[in-house]
Protein backbone atom coordinates (compact mmCIF):
# COMPACT_ATOMS: atom_id res chain seq x y z
CA UNK A 1 0.00 0.00 0.00
CA UNK A 2 1.45 3.46 -1.22
CA UNK A 3 0.16 6.94 -0.60
CA UNK A 4 -0.22 9.67 -3.29
CA UNK A 5 0.65 12.55 -2.24
CA UNK A 6 -0.18 14.95 -5.21
CA UNK A 7 -3.30 16.23 -3.37
CA UNK A 8 -1.70 16.78 0.22
CA UNK A 9 -1.23 20.31 -0.02
CA UNK A 10 -4.67 21.15 -1.43
CA UNK A 11 -6.05 18.80 1.44
CA UNK A 12 -4.61 20.90 4.07
CA UNK A 13 -5.42 24.38 2.41
CA UNK A 14 -9.30 23.50 2.37
CA UNK A 15 -8.47 23.03 6.19
CA UNK A 16 -6.71 25.88 6.80
CA UNK A 17 -4.01 23.91 8.11
CA UNK A 18 -0.94 25.56 5.55
CA UNK A 19 0.45 29.12 6.13
CA UNK A 20 0.37 31.90 3.21
CA UNK A 21 4.14 31.33 2.95
CA UNK A 22 6.03 27.95 3.22
CA UNK A 23 8.97 26.35 1.97
CA UNK A 24 8.13 23.28 1.20
CA UNK A 25 5.24 20.15 2.39
CA UNK A 26 6.51 15.82 2.44
CA UNK A 27 5.17 12.82 4.11
CA UNK A 28 6.79 10.04 5.02
CA UNK A 29 6.02 7.00 7.37
CA UNK A 30 5.02 3.43 6.36
CA UNK A 31 2.81 4.45 3.98
CA UNK A 32 4.86 6.35 2.01
CA UNK A 33 7.38 3.69 2.36
CA UNK A 34 4.98 0.79 0.51
CA UNK A 35 4.85 -0.82 4.50
CA UNK A 36 1.47 1.36 5.20
CA UNK A 37 -1.95 -0.99 6.09
CA UNK A 38 -5.61 0.44 6.41
CA UNK A 39 -5.28 2.05 9.32
CA UNK A 40 -1.34 3.37 9.22
CA UNK A 41 -1.33 7.47 9.86
CA UNK A 42 0.03 9.37 6.80
CA UNK A 43 3.19 11.81 8.66
CA UNK A 44 2.93 15.48 6.82
CA UNK A 45 5.78 17.94 7.18
CA UNK A 46 5.30 21.25 6.42
CA UNK A 47 8.59 23.42 6.59
CA UNK A 48 7.33 27.16 7.32
CA UNK A 49 9.19 30.76 6.98
CA UNK A 50 7.19 31.77 10.48
CA UNK A 51 6.46 29.59 13.25
CA UNK A 52 2.86 27.74 13.10
CA UNK A 53 0.50 28.09 15.83
CA UNK A 54 -0.94 24.92 16.36
CA UNK A 55 -4.95 25.19 17.10
CA UNK A 56 -4.68 21.88 19.63
CA UNK A 57 -1.71 23.18 21.43
CA UNK A 58 0.20 20.16 20.71
CA UNK A 59 3.93 20.34 21.00
CA UNK A 60 7.37 18.41 21.13
CA UNK A 61 10.48 19.48 22.27
CA UNK A 62 13.61 19.91 20.46
CA UNK A 63 17.20 21.08 20.70
CA UNK A 64 17.12 24.03 18.46
CA UNK A 65 15.75 26.95 18.18
CA UNK A 66 12.43 28.06 18.38
CA UNK A 67 12.91 24.88 20.57
CA UNK A 68 8.85 23.30 20.20
CA UNK A 69 7.41 21.84 17.11
CA UNK A 70 4.05 22.31 16.77
CA UNK A 71 1.40 19.72 15.51
CA UNK A 72 -2.12 19.50 14.19
CA UNK A 73 -4.22 16.26 13.46
CA UNK A 74 -6.77 15.80 10.98
CA UNK A 75 -8.32 12.79 8.93
CA UNK A 76 -9.20 12.93 5.25
CA UNK A 77 -11.55 10.14 3.84
CA UNK A 78 -11.19 8.44 7.15
CA UNK A 79 -7.29 8.06 7.45
CA UNK A 80 -5.38 10.60 10.17
CA UNK A 81 -2.91 12.93 9.16
CA UNK A 82 -0.11 13.75 11.67
CA UNK A 83 1.07 16.97 10.49
CA UNK A 84 4.57 18.42 11.96
CA UNK A 85 5.74 21.74 11.08
CA UNK A 86 9.05 22.84 11.31
CA UNK A 87 10.60 26.01 10.68
CA UNK A 88 13.29 26.41 7.83
CA UNK A 89 15.35 27.89 10.47
CA UNK A 90 14.89 25.15 12.47
CA UNK A 91 15.72 22.27 9.67
CA UNK A 92 18.91 24.38 8.89
CA UNK A 93 20.20 23.99 12.23
CA UNK A 94 19.46 20.15 12.34
CA UNK A 95 21.28 20.16 9.10
CA UNK A 96 24.18 21.95 10.58
CA UNK A 97 24.50 19.83 13.50
CA UNK A 98 25.56 16.50 11.09
CA UNK A 99 28.16 18.37 9.39
CA UNK A 100 31.13 16.96 8.38
CA UNK A 101 32.96 19.77 10.40
CA UNK A 102 30.66 19.21 13.72
CA UNK A 103 31.27 15.68 13.55
CA UNK A 104 35.32 16.05 13.15
CA UNK A 105 34.76 18.05 16.84
CA UNK A 106 35.29 16.16 19.98
CA UNK A 107 31.95 18.38 21.21
CA UNK A 108 30.29 18.87 18.05
CA UNK A 109 26.56 20.04 18.39
CA UNK A 110 25.63 16.34 16.86
CA UNK A 111 25.64 15.30 19.89
CA UNK A 112 22.80 17.21 20.85
CA UNK A 113 20.57 15.73 18.34
CA UNK A 114 16.74 15.02 20.04
CA UNK A 115 14.54 12.28 19.23
CA UNK A 116 12.68 14.73 16.94
CA UNK A 117 15.83 15.97 15.33
CA UNK A 118 17.37 12.32 14.32
CA UNK A 119 13.34 11.10 13.27
CA UNK A 120 13.37 14.17 10.47
CA UNK A 121 16.91 13.16 9.71
CA UNK A 122 15.67 9.77 9.05
CA UNK A 123 12.29 10.02 7.31
CA UNK A 124 14.62 12.54 4.24
CA UNK A 125 15.92 10.16 2.43
CA UNK A 126 12.75 8.19 1.80
CA UNK A 127 10.29 10.95 2.49
CA UNK A 128 7.82 11.99 -0.63
CA UNK A 129 7.01 15.72 -1.75
CA UNK A 130 4.00 16.93 -2.29
CA UNK A 131 5.23 20.52 -4.14
CA UNK A 132 7.23 19.76 -7.09
CA UNK A 133 10.14 18.35 -4.87
CA UNK A 134 12.75 20.77 -5.56
CA UNK A 135 13.29 21.65 -2.12
CA UNK A 136 13.37 17.95 -0.69
CA UNK A 137 16.06 17.03 -3.89
CA UNK A 138 18.65 19.68 -2.78
CA UNK A 139 18.12 18.42 1.07
CA UNK A 140 18.71 14.95 0.20
CA UNK A 141 21.91 16.15 -1.62
CA UNK A 142 23.12 18.42 1.38
CA UNK A 143 22.04 15.28 3.89
CA UNK A 144 24.06 12.90 1.63
CA UNK A 145 27.23 14.79 1.79
CA UNK A 146 26.82 15.31 5.46
CA UNK A 147 28.21 12.77 8.35
CA UNK A 148 24.33 11.75 8.80
CA UNK A 149 25.19 8.16 8.22
CA UNK A 150 28.09 8.53 10.24
CA UNK A 151 26.14 10.29 13.38
CA UNK A 152 24.10 7.04 13.18
CA UNK A 153 26.55 4.39 12.69
CA UNK A 154 28.35 5.99 16.20
CA UNK A 155 25.20 6.16 17.80
CA UNK A 156 23.82 2.97 17.58
CA UNK A 157 27.19 1.35 18.33
CA UNK A 158 27.78 3.05 21.28
CA UNK A 159 24.35 2.26 22.51
CA UNK A 160 25.32 -1.59 21.34
CA UNK A 161 28.60 -1.28 23.05
CA UNK A 162 26.87 -0.24 26.25
CA UNK A 163 24.55 -3.07 26.38
CA UNK A 164 27.20 -5.20 25.45
CA UNK A 165 29.16 -4.48 28.64
CA UNK A 166 26.29 -4.68 30.49
CA UNK A 167 25.58 -8.56 29.55
CA UNK A 168 29.34 -9.47 30.00
CA UNK A 169 29.27 -7.70 33.43
CA UNK A 170 25.56 -10.00 34.27
CA UNK A 171 26.98 -13.08 33.24
CA UNK A 172 30.16 -12.53 35.55
CA UNK A 173 27.29 -12.40 38.87
CA UNK A 174 25.33 -14.92 36.93
CA UNK A 175 22.49 -12.64 36.47
CA UNK A 176 21.27 -14.55 33.49
CA UNK A 177 18.31 -13.12 33.18
CA UNK A 178 19.40 -9.87 32.63
CA UNK A 179 22.12 -10.59 31.04
CA UNK A 180 19.88 -11.57 28.45
CA UNK A 181 17.94 -8.31 27.70
CA UNK A 182 20.76 -6.52 27.59
CA UNK A 183 22.04 -9.09 24.74
CA UNK A 184 18.89 -8.18 23.08
CA UNK A 185 18.87 -4.78 22.82
CA UNK A 186 22.81 -4.59 22.30
CA UNK A 187 21.94 -7.02 18.83
CA UNK A 188 19.00 -4.57 18.10
CA UNK A 189 21.21 -1.78 18.17
CA UNK A 190 23.80 -3.19 16.57
CA UNK A 191 21.60 -4.52 13.69
CA UNK A 192 20.54 -0.91 13.60
CA UNK A 193 24.58 0.51 13.15
CA UNK A 194 24.49 -1.95 9.96
CA UNK A 195 21.69 -0.58 8.09
CA UNK A 196 22.44 2.80 8.66
CA UNK A 197 26.43 1.87 6.97
CA UNK A 198 24.09 0.56 3.83
CA UNK A 199 21.96 3.48 3.45
CA UNK A 200 18.75 2.17 5.40
CA UNK A 201 17.62 4.65 8.30
CA UNK A 202 15.51 3.95 10.86
CA UNK A 203 16.50 3.45 14.33
CA UNK A 204 13.71 5.13 15.94
CA UNK A 205 11.65 2.42 14.24
CA UNK A 206 12.10 -0.65 15.60
CA UNK A 207 9.27 -2.47 14.78
CA UNK A 208 10.51 -1.77 10.43
CA UNK A 209 13.71 -3.44 11.69
CA UNK A 210 12.94 -6.63 9.78
CA UNK A 211 11.55 -5.14 6.32
CA UNK A 212 14.97 -3.22 6.32
CA UNK A 213 16.92 -6.20 6.72
CA UNK A 214 15.06 -8.04 3.90
CA UNK A 215 15.45 -5.41 2.02
CA UNK A 216 19.46 -5.30 2.54
CA UNK A 217 20.10 -8.87 3.50
CA UNK A 218 23.79 -7.82 4.33
CA UNK A 219 26.61 -10.12 3.60
CA UNK A 220 27.70 -9.89 7.31
CA UNK A 221 24.74 -10.60 8.77
CA UNK A 222 22.31 -12.48 5.89
CA UNK A 223 18.94 -11.92 6.63
CA UNK A 224 18.19 -15.42 7.97
CA UNK A 225 20.80 -15.63 10.16
CA UNK A 226 19.52 -11.73 11.39
CA UNK A 227 16.12 -13.71 11.65
CA UNK A 228 17.23 -16.64 13.53
CA UNK A 229 18.74 -14.59 15.97
CA UNK A 230 15.81 -11.86 16.18
CA UNK A 231 13.70 -15.16 16.71
CA UNK A 232 16.16 -16.40 19.54
CA UNK A 233 15.31 -19.69 17.52
CA UNK A 234 18.32 -21.42 19.40
CA UNK A 235 17.49 -19.75 22.69
CA UNK A 236 17.63 -22.40 25.25
CA UNK A 237 15.74 -21.24 28.15
CA UNK A 238 17.61 -23.76 30.68
CA UNK A 239 21.26 -23.06 29.11
CA UNK A 240 20.77 -18.74 28.10
CA UNK A 241 24.36 -17.84 28.83
CA UNK A 242 25.35 -19.99 25.28
CA UNK A 243 22.81 -18.16 23.20
CA UNK A 244 24.27 -14.70 25.14
CA UNK A 245 27.83 -15.48 24.32
CA UNK A 246 26.55 -16.04 20.52
CA UNK A 247 24.71 -12.93 20.20
CA UNK A 248 27.36 -10.84 22.14
CA UNK A 249 30.00 -12.32 19.37
CA UNK A 250 27.77 -11.35 16.29
CA UNK A 251 27.47 -7.56 17.79
CA UNK A 252 31.07 -7.60 18.52
CA UNK A 253 31.83 -8.42 14.65
CA UNK A 254 29.32 -5.85 13.24
CA UNK A 255 30.90 -3.60 15.42
CA UNK A 256 34.52 -4.26 14.29
CA UNK A 257 33.61 -4.32 10.72
CA UNK A 258 30.98 -1.69 10.40
CA UNK A 259 32.68 1.34 8.80
CA UNK A 260 32.05 4.79 10.31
Amino acid sequence: MTYDTSGVIAELKSRNLLPDAYETVFASGSLIRGWGNPTSDLDVHVVTHDRWTSTIDETNHVALEPNTLQYEGTFVDGRRWDVEYWTASQIEQVLSKVSQEQFADAQGTWRTLSYHEIAMLERLPYAAAADDGAWLEGTRERLAASAHRSVLIVNSLKQADSYTEDAAGQIARGDLYSAVLATKNAFNHSVDALQASLGQFGSLWPKWRARRMEILDPALLPFEAYWAVETMRSFDPDHPRKWVEETIAVCQRISMEVSV
